[in-house]
């Protein structure tokens, strides 16, 4: 049984991870034989992993139909936001003293990914290489259990990125937040930090989404 329960563990993972870098698209529906194939799981385990992701928010179950990709709802992403509003300014406060020189060279690393990805990455690209600056930085805050919470909050807005970002322009301003950021922490001003933060969730696209936005997908 504990082997049965560390292989679900890792196909949840597994699927979870695909969803978030783009291979499964919101909407799209999930079909076991697939995931069987796809991952080399039993049906049991798959339809296990499926029922878990739906708990985390990740996937919806329809009845009679299946499992498909959660679609963005404005609303939830907002109130999303607001939740991340609370935990990454803790977030901050926490890891500012525990990132040193070494630290701040990684996470410089990860701001110009970003910035990479926004030129030239594609959509999973681009919320892959976001995830990884904010993860560089919260990690370092001692209260692991806070940190984690942050990643799994932020990932139930992330298999709609267009909810975050629905044009360039915000992605755009998404990266200028990572500058400013980066020099809150460079500065050590923890103020500018986590105020720094704070205007980076609030003019999130999703706050004041661009009038007639071109959606990525068709």
């Amino acid at each position: 049984m504990k082997v049965r329960k560390e292989h679900k563990r890792l196909l949840v993972a597994e699927i979870a991870a695909a969803i978030l870098q783009g291979d499964y698209r919101p909407g799209e529906w999930l079909r076991q034989i697939d995931l069987e194939e796809t991952f080399a799981a039993k049906r049991f385990d798959v339809r296990s992993a499926l029922t878990e992701l739906a708990a985390r928010g990740m996937v919806t179950h329809v009845a009679n139909r299946g499992y498909r990709v959660i679609e963005p709802d404005l609303t939830v992403v907002r109130e999303i936001l607001a939740i991340r509003m609370l935990l990454e300014v803790e977030a901050a406060t926490q890891a500012l003293p525990h990132i040193g020189s070494a630290e701040l060279e990684k996470i410089k690393a990860a701001q110009m990914a970003f910035e990479d990805a926004v030129a030239h990455g594609s959509r999973a690209d681009q919320a892959n290489t976001n995830a990884a600056f904010h993860d560089e930085i919260y990690r370092h805050a001692p209260n692991h259990s806070l940190s984690q919470l942050v990643v799994e909050i932020r990932n139930r807005a992330r298999p709609g990125p267009i909810a975050l970002w629905p044009s360039h322009a915000d992605l755009q301003r998404s990266a200028a937040h990572h500058v400013d950021i980066v020099a809150a922490i460079e500065a050590r001003d923890v103020n500018a930090f986590v105020a720094a933060v704070r205007r980076h969730i609030e003019e999130s696209g999703a706050n004041y989404p661009t009038p007639n936005a071109t959606s990525p997908y068709p």
